[in-house]
Parts: structure tokens; sequence; C-alpha cells
């Protein structure tokens, strides 16, 4: 087996992080989404976005690098992929492919309570709607080194196409930094759990989360869940029956005309 990773090392806490778990342990819920109608600003710059007022108050000032030591570098710097994110917003959230489906950007955290409320929400409305949305998650480890280690594993579970396995068991089980443990849970889901923890230590992960940094950095995602609904964006917890209006109110798809 691998040698021993320092997770508290190699796990960065943004300076905000305290404020941060502070705002998403207390997100409000979005009491302007039972109104009939929505009320949207667009964002300066990023086009065609635009943010669903009501939403949680953002800092986009301040810079999160999730999941990574301060001092370390790799091939893209912070500003190099937040002018990516600025350029590329619909690739950076949804990737490259086309789909007939609105699309749907999830950032969350491992030990946020309300982003395991909102994935059994988008869950139930993908069984009971499907084919009409499909959803991109983003792991955003704000909430200390259990977070990051959890998304580093998940992350890692889908260079072997297992994302959604692994995301299952570990979403149940947040407070996770033991590697053995995450090699015990990788053999139980027939995965290679060699391969596994060292791909969570490697460049393509690294990036992975640096890159949905810079987009939470350039959309003012300061805490988890955030969403980009289509063009539609927003932080906080929704019924379903208000997101399954959104998603029916974004079915043109601006992204993919793009």
């Amino acid at each position: 087996m691998a040698k021993p990773i320092d997770w508290k090392r190699r796990a960065f806490l943004a300076g905000g992080a305290l404020a941060v778990a502070g705002w998403v342990k207390g997100v409000p819920y979005l009491a302007s989404l039972g109104q009939p109608d929505f009320t949207f600003e667009d964002i300066p710059d990023l086009p065609p976005f635009r943010r669903l007022q009501g939403a949680g108050a953002s800092t986009p000032g301040a810079a999160i690098f999730a999941g990574l030591d301060a001092g370390e570098t790799g091939p893209d710097t912070g500003d190099e992929l937040e002018q990516f994110v600025r350029e590329n917003p619909c690739t950076a959230l949804f990737g490259e492919g086309s789909s007939n489906t609105v699309p749907i950007a999830m950032f969350s955290d491992f030990a946020c309570p309300i982003c395991r409320v909102m994935d059994d929400r988008l869950t139930d409305l993908e069984a009971s709607d499907p084919d009409t949305f499909h959803i991109v998650r983003h792991q955003l480890p704000l909430l200390g080194v259990a977070s990051t280690v959890a998304s580093r594993a998940v992350l890692a579970a889908d260079l072997q196409g297992r994302y959604r396995d692994m995301h299952a068991r570990l979403i149940r089980t947040p407070a996770l930094t033991d590697e053995r443990f995450i090699a015990a849970i990788a053999e139980n889901l027939n995965l290679d759990a060699a391969r596994l923890l060292k791909d969570m230590q490697s460049d393509a992960i690294d990036r992975r989360l640096r890159l949905t940094a810079a987009i939470a950095n350039v959309f003012g995602f300061i805490g988890t869940p955030a969403f980009a609904v289509g063009r539609t964006v927003f932080m906080g917890s929704i019924q379903t029956g208000s997101l399954r209006k959104l998603i029916a109110g974004e079915k043109a798809n601006p992204c993919l005309a793009l």
C-alpha cells in the first residue's frame, strides 16, 4: 500500500473557512422561490448567466483553492483558471459534451448536510422526470480535511468510471480521513484500491479541484450547496417544485447555443 498521506498538510483551508462553514451550516432556505415568479439579475461579464435573487450572499473576491496547500503550484494558476472560466463559463460548468437536456451543475461538500438533502431531491426528481435534465457534480470541499479526502476519493473513483457508486457510499459516511477505510470501500466496490489511492494524489485530481475552486470564485459561490441550472445560478436549498420550475424555464439551453 502507498505511503500514508498527510491529508492535514494537503488540505488547504482558505482564510475565511470558519466563516464559510458557519454560512454553510446556517444557509437560509430561499423563501422567495415559493412565489409564483422568479426574479433574476444578469451577472456582468458572464453572459448568458443570471443570478436568482433571494439567494445567499456572495463574496467573489475571496480566493478558494479547495483541497490544496497554499504554497503548492500546478500546471494552471488560480488566475489562469479563473480567466478560462470567464472565457468559457458553459464548458467550465457543464463540460464539453452536448445534450438535449437541461444541464445542472451542483457544487457540494461531503460534510454539508444541506448538500445531502439537495442531492436526494435531485435524484428523486431525476427518477420522476427522466430525460429532462442531467447533473454535473463538482466537489467544493470547504469544511475541513475529511471533506477534502472524500472529494479526492470520489474524483479518483471517477477515473475508474465509478463516481456515482463511490459518491453514494461517501455521502453517508462523510467523516473520512483514514486511507485504509477508503481502500476497503474501493475493494468493496470492486475498484482497484491501489490505483485509487495513487490517483487521489494525482495532478489530474488537483486540477479538477482547482478548476472547481476557480468556478466558485468567479460565480461567487462562498458556500454549499450551489447550483447552475442552465443559465441560472444560486446558492442554498430549494423545494422540488421550484427546482422543477427552474428546469422547465431553462429548456432552451442557452449554453448549447454559444
